[in-house]
């Protein structure tokens, strides 16, 4: 665990330097706070119809499917959150208070996708009705985080529920790429008064059926650009 945060908090910091410089069944239920099962991406989601809708699934689909975890498996679960409105004009970044659930009310006409180091998947959807933008989703495919020591559980799996996403620096996007989706440039860039990095974290809940499950933990992470190669 401490290997993944170390290195989650050096790129961190590596983007942040380029900045100064230069999984498993669907369900159904979908309403418009929220989304229940494994993954908001299929055919069934009010805000994912007509051909636009379709072309991200496959992409999603795609990308989830060709892009293996740097260890272990990558979660049965995708986890969402959504913030509405969110955009802060002129910036290209996404910032606010994240709700967990996936926003419908709307249509999704925009993907932006952002990778880790350990290969998990940040998608980040664009909502809009009527021509304008009412707000933004982000869907995270994390991997196993094993446990340091071999005799627990892993500190991110299956069993384990992600919660609690924040982005206090705001998520940027942008939309020139010829990759056929937007890219998430960066996340979690900047530091608290003491100059200390803060990262984008999510919180990995104890499984309470398992008496053996470590502690909740908040996990940061970053996600930067990925390639077009289908390597990400």
């Amino acid at each position: 665990m401490k290997s993944r945060l170390k290195h989650s908090l050096n790129l961190f910091l590596i983007v942040s330097a380029l900045a100064l410089t230069a999984c498993g069944k669907k369900e159904n239920k979908v309403n418009s706070s929220g989304v229940a099962g494994s993954s908001p991406f299929y055919s069934g989601n009010p805000a994912l119809g007509g051909n636009v809708g379709s072309t991200i699934i496959n992409q999603v689909n795609s990308i989830k499917a060709n892009v293996p975890c740097m260890t272990g498996y990558r979660l049965t679960n995708d986890v969402s959150f959504y913030v509405q409105g969110g955009y802060a004009a002129g910036t290209n970044t996404i910032y606010g208070n994240f709700t967990e659930g996936f926003l419908t009310s709307g249509t999704v006409n925009q993907l932006y996708v952002g990778v880790s180091i350990y290969r998990d998947l940040m998608f980040v959807t664009q909502v809009s009705n009527g021509g304008q933008v009412v707000g933004y989703n982000v869907t995270l495919s994390f991997c196993e985080m094993k446990s340091t020591s071999a005799n627990l559980p892993s500190i991110i799996s299956n069993e384990r529920k992600l919660s609690r996403f924040t982005a206090p620096w705001g998520i940027n996007i942008g939309t020139k790429t010829n990759c056929g989706y937007g890219l998430v440039y960066s996340t979690g860039v900047g530091y608290d008064n003491y100059g200390r990095p803060k990262a984008t974290t999510i919180v990995s809940e104890k499984n309470l059926s398992n008496p053996y499950s470590p502690p909740e933990v908040t996990v940061p992470t970053s996600f930067a650009a990925p390639t077009c190669n289908g390597q990400l």
